[in-house]
């Protein structure tokens, strides 16, 4: 319908702006015909008029009241000159269907009128006087006569035809304004009924996309429950059998049985990490407590004592660089996660490079904390950027873990009025960040109730 609507509008502005060119040529050649031909020619022929009445009165005061030949002469040839300009300037214009006929009618009386006043002038000249009063009677007169009269008719015959154009130029103005009009309400019903599609379209879309939302809401909520739940119920047996192996492991001699006991020992350790992030996930939902401090470098200095071993176990050179004294507006244990997530997933990641470095770096930035875990790994393949903080996507195949760890990095900072992000180019490492808002350092008696309640869910000696 948007299609047809658009498509009906462009054809309307189309056939507008044809209409208004039709109409602008229409309009420019009558207006031409005015300009160049009834008006002309009524200017032309009206000057032909008053020049033969000057030829008349010129001849009938010489006849009455004398004069000089010379004089009279001068006179009769310079008003002729006028007469004969006045009808080759009419004859020489364009010509309107019908003017033939006036064209015709006006050059045999000026033929007439011409030769009656050259004969009268002559027998002027020759003191004939008797025969020019007689000649001028008899033959100029009737001539000058049809010759005002052909020229009379000859200029009511041009203004009928300028008004007959003025006309039609007026009704042309008309129906084009009348058909512009219509076009123009046309296009305002077509805008508006595209503007109800479009609005009723973004509604529609809207709907939609709240719906949608509310659905990945929900599966969200439920993939968390599910998540905390599942973790929560095989933690325990797994701690169970982990610990029923490493007790086997120290009772028996029997290098056989020690060697099956160590394979379940980093089997049952592989799951326990990965119920670990099921839980840190599940629990990353949860909402924060507004009241909530944590001294950043109390937490970076706990991490450094569980993580270096590990570093070290992998060929990995760990530096912590100075931490300030600041506090950021979360728990201690969601700091630790958040932090613990990011190098573990380096040291995860390391792969084969010869440089095996570690870098974590906080800076304080004024109202915002900012935390940095820079490697010198392989770096991250640019298609994979977008997704890597979405949850149970792994950047290799082969790795322990679900995919779980950069995503519950990415809820809890968001959770908590921060940002993640990450920085990298293939063969040159990355740097993955964390921003919190700073935070007022709390009371002695909230600093010490807020590492009693975080202490069981660091998990940095688990």
């Amino acid at each position: 319908m948007l299609a047809v609507v658009f498509t009906a509008v462009l054809g309307s502005f189309l056939a507008t702006t044809v209409l208004t060119v039709v109409t602008s040529d229409a309009v420019s050649s009558l207006s031409d015909s005015i300009v160049h031909n009834s008006s002309p020619s009524i200017q032309r022929l009206a000057s032909l008029r008053a020049s033969t009445i000057e030829v008349e009165l010129a001849l009938s005061h010489y006849l009455h009241e004398g004069g000089s030949p010379t004089l009279l002469a001068a006179q009769v040839d310079s008003s002729l000159d006028k007469v004969r300009g006045g009808v080759q300037g009419y004859l020489s214009l364009p010509v309107f269907p019908g003017e033939e006929r006036w064209h015709g009618e006006l050059e045999r009386a000026w033929v007439q009128f011409n030769e009656s006043v050259r004969r009268t002038r002559d027998e002027v000249e020759a003191r004939k006087y008797a025969e020019a009063r007689q000649t001028y009677a008899e033959i100029v007169n009737p001539a000058a006569t049809l010759l005002v009269d052909a020229a009379v008719r000859a200029i009511e015959f041009n203004a009928e035809n300028g008004r007959a154009i003025a006309s039609r130029i007026k009704e042309t103005r008309q129906r084009t304004i009348w058909l512009m009009s219509a076009l123009t309400a046309w296009c305002a019903v077509l805008g508006a009924a595209g503007a109800i599609l479009i609005h009723r379209q973004a509604r529609t879309r809207r709907t939609l996309v709240e719906a949608h939302a509310k659905f990945l809401e929900a599966r969200a909520a439920e993939l968390e429950q599910f998540a905390g739940r599942v973790a929560h119920d095989i933690r325990n047996p797994l701690s169970t059998a982990g610990l029923a192996a490493e007790l086997t492991l120290r009772r028996t001699a029997d290098e056989g049985a020690r060697e099956y006991m160590n394979r379940i020992i980093r089997c049952l350790s592989r799951a326990n990490s990965i119920t670990s992030g099921l839980l840190d996930f599940a629990r990353s939902g949860a909402q924060p407590d507004p009241d909530a401090r944590a001294s950043v470098s109390e937490v970076v200095a706990d991490l450094a004592i569980g993580i270096v071993p590990d570093a070290e176990h992998s060929r990995i050179e760990i530096n912590f660089e100075p931490v300030p004294a600041v506090f950021v507006a979360c728990s201690t244990g969601v700091y630790l996660s958040l932090l613990s997530n990011l190098v573990r997933n380096a040291i995860k990641y390391m792969g084969d490079v010869t440089t095996r470095r570690i870098t974590v770096r906080v800076t304080n930035n004024g109202d915002i904390v900012r935390t940095e875990v820079a490697d010198t790994g392989p770096g991250v393949p640019p298609e994979n950027l977008p997704s890597l903080f979405e949850p149970y996507f792994r950047g290799q195949r082969g790795q322990d873990g679900i995919g779980l760890g950069l995503a519950t990095v990415k809820k809890l900072a968001e959770g908590h009025k921060g940002r993640v992000g990450v920085r990298s180019e293939r063969g040159q490492g990355s740097l993955f960040w964390f921003e919190l808002p700073r935070a007022d350092a709390p009371s002695h008696t909230q600093a010490t109730d807020d590492r009693l309640s975080d202490e069981p869910r660091s998990g940095i000696h688990t």
